[in-house]
């Protein structure tokens, strides 16, 4: 029986023009969320706002789409199936962390860029990803000026990662889900009026936001099923309402709580859109596999600009070398890694398939 994986991994050939039909944009949307949270990291805002952080809710979403797709429609129902999920997973999203995180190391120790100590535990935390969200409470700084992760940026993975150790467990309880998503929006409307931290809760921490990649999850089941949108409409609503509450009452004074909600607001209908939209652009399958090494490889590249000193940060030459390095870097990725591994995720996932 032929599969096909929902991320940028190739599908099967024989499903490969049924993919093509239903993934139209999704390729695109990914990328232009990495090449967001790339600007967000020179200082770029929009209007005051971080636009990196609208991107990564909205990441969430679609990693929440990707886990309740993969789930339901991918792996077969089995002894098995947790960890066929859990082997995904993990090759979807080590390998090219990996290879990233081994191109950064070489770059610091050639050059010494920000002093960095390798000590064994927190090198550790790095290479496993999962407690990078943690860096308030656990210290996981290889460099010293700045004070830096290895992969700045991938504290997100961390929660994501997170979220996929739990999710499947929520997908086999589907009445659990809507009581789990209202806790978790409750926590989150908590931190938004700084009743317990702001940014912890309200952006980094799991049980804060883990209902929005249920919203993904949700709005992935509408589509798969072609029901009218009535569970994600009222998610929209109450979202809109927090918002209009919140600007009214002049409550958008605590760090991310406009950008988070804006990202809510956005990926909802976005993600519904690209789900049904007849546009069919070229080069998707491209831009999605460009846009994870574009998330993972672009800190390298500042760093690298920065260490150079040859061109003036914020100048237009600036941010096309930007651009250009890490895109090199990210399609180097895809060449040297990626295309390997989604062989790899593939056969694993047919094997099961046909057990």
């Amino acid at each position: 029986m032929a599969t096909k994986h929902p991320e940028t991994g190739s599908p099967s050939r024989s499903q490969r023009t049924k993919v093509a039909k239903k993934n139209h944009m999704t390729g695109y949307i990914r990328l232009i969320l990495a090449i967001l949270v790339l600007l967000s990291h020179t200082g770029i805002t929009i209007n005051g706002l971080n636009p990196g952080v609208i991107a990564v809710i909205i990441f969430y979403m679609l990693a929440g789409g990707v886990v309740t797709h993969l789930w339901h429609d991918i792996i077969p129902q089995g002894k098995g199936k947790l960890r066929a999920f859990y082997i995904d997973r993990i090759l979807r999203i080590f390998p090219l962390y990996l290879y990233v995180a081994g191109l950064t190391v070489i770059f610091i120790l050639i050059t010494g860029y920000g002093d960095p100590h390798f000590q064994p535990l927190i090198t550790l935390s790095n290479i496993v990803i999962i407690p990078l969200n943690y860096y308030m409470f656990i210290d996981n700084t290889i460099l010293s000026s700045p004070p830096w992760r290895l992969i700045p940026q991938a504290w997100s993975l961390g929660t994501e990662l997170q979220a996929y150790l739990l999710l499947p467990f929520i997908l086999m309880y589907k009445k659990a889900i809507l009581p789990i998503l209202a806790i978790s929006f409750m926590l989150y409307t908590a931190a938004n009026l700084n009743v317990i931290h702001t940014d912890y809760y309200g952006y980094r921490l799991l049980p804060g936001i883990l209902f929005i990649f249920l919203i993904g999850g949700i709005l992935k089941q509408e589509q798969k099923k072609a029901t009218r949108p009535i569970r994600s409409n009222w998610l929209f609503l109450i979202a809109v309402t927090n918002y209009l509450i919140f600007h009214y009452a002049s409550l958008f004074q605590h760090v991310y709580t406009q950008e988070t909600l804006i990202g809510i607001i956005i990926g909802i209908p976005l993600l519904r859109l690209t789900s049904t939209s007849s546009i069919r652009l070229r080069y998707n399958k491209v831009a999605a596999s460009l846009s994870y090494g574009v998330f993972l490889s672009h800190f390298l590249v500042i760093w690298f600009l920065d260490y150079s000193g040859s061109i003036e940060k914020g100048t237009l030459e600036y941010y096309i070398a930007l651009m250009i390095l890490t895109l090199v870097i990210a399609y180097s990725g895809i060449k040297l890694i990626e295309e390997r591994v989604n062989i790899i995720r593939m056969r694993h996932t047919s094997s099961i398939i046909n057990k």
